[in-house]
């Protein structure tokens, strides 16, 4: 890079500062990561607007933890302080301190040598990526806690059937021992069990945490004195009748509230309350009714592009699943939103350059159910320019001609089949319903 222009961005560029963090540990800004040596102290010439900051800790075996990190719209000159805390192997949440802040601005230039560049070449595919999500877009969907991470921490929700279960093995041990009752303080049975876990998910062979870190305290067995008391056997009768069949359940792990994702909720059902059978039939086949409840809640229909790059983003970078699968429905149900279409041209002409930068990121295979062996990416765009080629008459010509150029581009490139075939006799069939008075 010419000198000159390195040190116009240096000065009127974004810095983050990082303090702490062992050498070894994997951290990245965008599209880019590193594993940091001795003299990392952070990154440098961050152009201003949105950027996602991240990072692992990486055993003394090379094995590398969940990714962990969090979004920030850079200002321009700006600068952020971060200290990284070694025994959670995290960045402290503790706010920057103004007086450090200072210090380290006006000693900058002292700072340079220990500051990696950001990235340039990755700049122009990661605008690609996220051009569309605003700063409130950004604060509407990020977690509470600030922080994207690839293996939530999970919690233990207890419903009402668990404490059914509970309630049924306690009757069930007092029908099934009858005890005399100058005995019965001598046995006793503790029924509290507690579970602390380290749980992270899989999000590739390279993410995992060596078990040996995995802390699982042992669960509580019913009290000992059973075991060991001197029961007199004789005041003991074991029944024959057999016991009650008890399914036992696995516990309800839900996200500790506040680091999850905050996507859109879709509606349970696809259209309006009291529908009649043709609203019915019409509505399962089009999203619009769905889409528009959904767009009730957000600023304006250009969100849903919003949502689409941040649920896409923090699945590609943040390694999030639940960002794939919001991205997969959402995406889904926009293709299919045929009403919406007509009302929302051009919304659906960003639609098309989005998709276009979004596929050239992951590869093929990742489109096909493996469940339902299906490629979905496939069969969404199928849909949607089925409805784009039956309402060109309605829709701007920019909007068909960009259509159709893309269904050969991604035709040619991905050998798929994007025409949609006749069904036939097998097609639905709305029913028509007179009204009898």
């Amino acid at each position: 890079m010419n000198p000159n222009l390195a040190q116009q961005l240096f000065e009127e560029f974004s810095t983050i500062v990082v303090l702490g963090m062992p050498p070894g540990t994997e951290f990245g800004i965008d599209m880019k990561s590193w594993n940091v040596g001795e003299k990392f102290r952070g990154v440098k010439m961050i152009p201003p607007g949105l950027h996602f900051i991240y990072y692992s800790a990486v055993s003394n075996q090379g094995d590398t933890a969940p990714r962990t990190g969090f979004f920030h719209y850079f200002k321009r000159k700006e600068l952020i302080v971060r200290h990284y805390d070694v025994a959670m192997e995290d960045l402290k949440d503790e706010d920057e301190d103004p007086g450090e802040v200072g210090r380290l601005q006006s000693n900058l230039r002292q700072l340079d040598q220990y500051l990696g560049a950001y990235p340039a070449e990755t700049w122009e595919k990661w605008v690609s990526l996220t051009q569309h999500i605003t700063e409130k877009d950004l604060e509407r969907m990020i977690p509470l806690s600030g922080k994207i991470c690839s293996a939530p921490e999970l919690v233990v929700v207890k419903s009402a059937s668990s404490n059914e279960l509970n309630s049924d093995i306690k009757t069930d041990m007092k029908t099934s021992l009858a005890v005399s009752p100058h005995k019965q303080s001598d046995v006793k049975s503790d029924m509290n069990v507690s579970v602390d876990a380290s749980m992270s998910s899989d999000t590739d062979t390279n993410m995992q945490k060596d078990p040996a870190d995995m802390n699982i305290k042992s669960c509580k067995s019913l009290d000992k004195s059973v075991g060991t008391s001197k029961v007199d056997t004789e005041t003991i009768s074991i029944s024959s009748e057999p016991a009650k069949n008890i399914v036992p359940e696995l516990p309800n792990m839900v996200p500790r509230p506040g680091t999850e994702l905050r996507f859109s909720k879709f509606p349970s059902r696809p259209y309006r309350e009291g529908a009649t059978p043709s609203e019915i039939t019409h509505y399962s086949l089009d999203s619009s009714y769905s889409l528009r409840k959904v767009i009730e809640n957000l600023d304006k229909s250009e969100s849903l592009l919003a949502e689409l790059q941040l649920s896409f983003v923090c699945f590609l970078v943040g390694q999030v699943w639940d960002g794939w699968e919001q991205w997969r429905k959402l995406l889904g149900m926009i293709c299919s939103a045929e009403e919406l279409l007509v009302q929302e041209p051009q919304t659906y002409l960003k639609l098309l350059s989005l998709i276009h930068f979004q596929i050239q990121e992951v590869p093929e295979d990742l489109f096909v159910d493996i469940v339902e062996s299906n490629n979905f990416l496939a069969a969404a765009l199928k849909t949607l320019f089925a409805n784009i080629s039956d309402n060109a008459a309605l829709l701007p010509n920019m909007l068909v001609s960009k259509a159709l150029r893309f269904k050969n581009h991604i035709t040619t490139k991905f050998s798929w089949n994007l025409t949609l075939e006749d069904e036939g006799e097998d097609a639905p069939v709305v029913v028509e319903t007179e009204d009898v008075t």
